[in-house]
This record gives C-alpha cells, structure tokens and sequence, in this order.
C-alpha cells in the first residue's frame, strides 16, 4: 500500500470505512515488522473494546503469533495515532520473542534479560509498577516512541498526533518516576531481582 503512513492524516482517515482502516493497520504492521526483520502478523480485532482496558496485545496461545487490536482503534479517529504505536508496540515483542525463542549465545545478554523477564513478566494487573518498567516493556515502550518521532514531521500539524505523542511519552517517564519513589535511586537492580525470582517461581 502506497503511502500508507499519509493515510493517517485526518483529512484521508475520516473518509475510511474501518474495514480499509484496517487495512491501513496491516500495512503497517506489515512495514513495521520488516524494518524489525520478522515476518507480518496478523491482526485479530477484540471487540466490545470498551471492556478491554488496553489499546493491543502481542500472544503467542497455541504457537501462533497475532497481535490483537482494540475494536475502538478502528472506530474513534481520535485514537489512530494510539494504533500507530500500539502497532510498533506489539511488532517489538514479536521481536523480541522471535530472538528468545532459539538457543542464545553467551553473550546476548540484551536477549537472556528479555528471555527471563518473558518467564517473569508482571502483568498490568499483578503490579502496574513492574509492568511499566520491565525489560520487554521499557524496550518495546521505546520502539514505540521512536516510530512515532520518526514521523513527526509528517504529523506535527495533527493535534491528535500531539496528544498521542506526550501522553506516550508521559507514560514512559513517569514509569521511570514512579520506580524511583518506589525502590530509590537503586530502582532498576531491584526490579531486576524481582525479575528474576519471578521467573524463578515459575520454573525458569
């Protein structure tokens, strides 16, 4: 799909019916996954979205990889810059995860750290602090931010696109905030070791 990054711009999405936004969506992800040297996932829809308290999810139930998208990405044009980065998002754990998943060299210590924390990872739900500062998370959260810089200049003049990028990069240094009042100036060892005993308590 031909400029497939322009069709962003409110003037081209509120003319698309979801159905093309979602191809729109796919060609994204599509493009995201190649810069990432992956293969393309696809993209399931969760609907009733509004029960659903996060834009997206990267899983792998059954050996298959998809990445599912809130219905309301779809549905509210306000929210188009939020499936931009919820896309680069969860195409980085697919990355991530296509690194962890094969034998590792001793010295891919980046990738053994996400390998442990993918047995000992913290769902939103179990503590939202560890969530947010978890290696996967951190690493994911900052592919996200930098996929949307990268088009900035394409974008500057959306608002939506403004209020996306600061409430993005709100959330990625207030986490940082939040871990330091939590743990002190020591924050990052000690979420490490909480990592590791989780995963150790589930067999990793």
């Amino acid at each position: 799909m031909l400029f497939v990054f322009s069709k962003l711009k409110l003037r081209k999405w509120k003319k698309l019916s979801p159905d093309k936004r979602y191809n729109v969506l796919m060609a994204i992800e599509k493009k995201v996954a190649s810069w990432l040297g992956i293969k393309p996932l696809k993209l399931e829809i969760k609907v009733d979205g509004d029960h659903w308290n996060c834009f997206g999810a990267f899983t792998t139930n059954g050996g298959t990889q998809k990445i599912i998208i809130n219905e309301n990405l779809l549905h509210e044009q306000r929210y188009r810059f939020h499936a931009l980065e919820t896309i680069a998002h969860e195409t980085r754990h697919a990355y991530q995860y296509s690194l962890i998943s094969r034998d590792l060299k001793w010295y891919e210590f980046t990738a053994k750290k996400w390998k442990r924390n993918w047995f000992g990872y913290f769902s939103s739900s179990t503590d939202n602090l560890m969530y947010n500062n978890q290696s996967v998370e951190r690493d994911a959260q900052k592919y996200s931010l930098k996929i949307l810089k990268k088009y900035r200049g394409k974008y500057n003049g959306e608002k939506d696109y403004r209020d996306t990028y600061d409430a993005v990069l709100y959330r990625y240094e207030q986490a940082d905030i939040n871990a330091r009042k939590e743990y002190g100036i020591f924050y990052k060892q000690k979420i490490e070791r909480n990592i590791k005993k989780n995963s150790k308590n589930k067999g990793y």
